[in-house]
């Protein structure tokens, strides 16, 4: 039984024109089994061959029997057939060993499909797929990391380049949407610049929910200076044109975080290769938070994020009655937090 391919790496073997007989697309993420299939649509199928040689079967109306039988047909074109089973969870359990033998003896000109958000993995069925299909996981981006390289991979494919803070900043103000409302919100942001080019901070406010994450990452940085006035200045000017403040706390409650795992990578001494799968931090941004933290004990910093936490308690428990004094609160907060004085 082989470990389920991450998405990315059946992105690329697709890219490379490996496609295997039989594929089970299984977790939560909607929009990795819609993209999966359409990627797999494209490289199996000629464009005029798509109305004759690609078939779609819903599993309350089947059965296993009806779906091999619809497999083991060869396609009426020159190149392969592409049977894609949705809801597959809820396929008649009529004709299980018919799989089991289909999947031993696939037909070598067809690409057969089995997609469900909620498989039950307790059922036969999941565990034959399991054992005799190539297994895609459609899984949830945990992160803001993962969810920021998503949004730089996505704009890169249709040739945009975006910095990192810009495409943290999509991915903190879209984090729980999903992917498909994310890839929407990059679609109207194409739309909206038009001939590729590099994004710029300005392009991002055509996007609902996505704070302005580069000037508050700047504020941050310059309470973390001790510049308090500068940082006071900067966040009052950001309500001023209409930023919220809840976007804003998050925002910087982010970069102590991120302050936070650069210094504990500091002290560990990890290498910049292992920055991102070990504290989800890309190389850059590490960077470029070393020459900051490197003389600020963590225990200084761990004091800081809990001040964001309490500070998110007050703004959006309703705790605050000023939500622009309960930010300026936690600027100074931060500023003595780093500077190792009294609160």
């Amino acid at each position: 039984m082989a470990a389920p391919i991450p998405f990315g790496r059946f992105r690329q073997s697709l890219v490379r024109g490996q496609i295997d007989p039989v594929y089970v697309f299984t977790g939560e993420e909607s929009w990795f089994h819609e993209e999966g299939l359409r990627l797999l649509e494209r490289a199996a199928i000629e464009p005029e061959a798509r109305g004759i040689d690609r078939e779609v079967v819903h599993g309350s109306e089947a059965d296993l029997n009806e779906v091999v039988d619809r497999a083991s047909t060869y396609p009426m074109g020159g190149g392969r057939r592409l049977v894609i089973v949705r809801e597959a969870d809820r396929l008649k359990s009529a004709g299980i060993e018919a799989l089991k033998g289909y999947l031993a003896r696939p037909n070598p000109r067809a690409c057969l499909v089995f997609s469900d958000e909620s498989f039950d993995q307790r059922k036969s069925l999941y565990k034959a797929l399991l054992a005799g299909a190539a297994c895609v996981a459609c899984d949830p981006l945990r992160g803001d990391a993962a969810i920021a390289t998503f949004v730089a991979e996505r704009l890169k494919g249709r040739g945009y380049g975006i910095a990192p803070e810009l495409a943290e900043a999509i991915a903190l103000g879209l984090a729980g949407a999903g992917l498909a409302r994310l890839d929407a919100e990059i679609d109207k942001l194409v739309s909206s610049i038009g001939a590729p080019r590099p994004v710029a901070a300005r392009d991002l406010e055509i996007l609902a929910d996505v704070p302005r994450v580069g000037d508050a990452f700047q504020a941050a940085i310059l309470a973390l200076r001790g510049e308090r006035g500068e940082a006071i200045r900067s966040l009052r000017a950001l309500l001023e044109e209409g930023q919220e403040a809840p976007m804003m706390l998050g925002a910087l409650a982010w970069s102590m975080r991120t302050a936070l795992k650069t210094r504990a990578a500091i002290d560990r001494r990890v290498p910049p290769r292992d920055l991102e799968p070990l504290y989800g931090l890309r190389p850059g941004r590490a960077e470029e938070f070393r020459a900051l933290v490197e003389r600020i004990p963590a225990a200084r910093l761990r004091r800081a994020l809990r001040l964001c936490v309490t500070a998110d308690r007050e703004v959006k428990g309703g705790g605050a009655k000023d939500p622009a004094n309960a930010l300026e609160r936690l600027i100074h907060g931060i500023a003595r937090a780093a500077a190792g004085t009294a609160p």
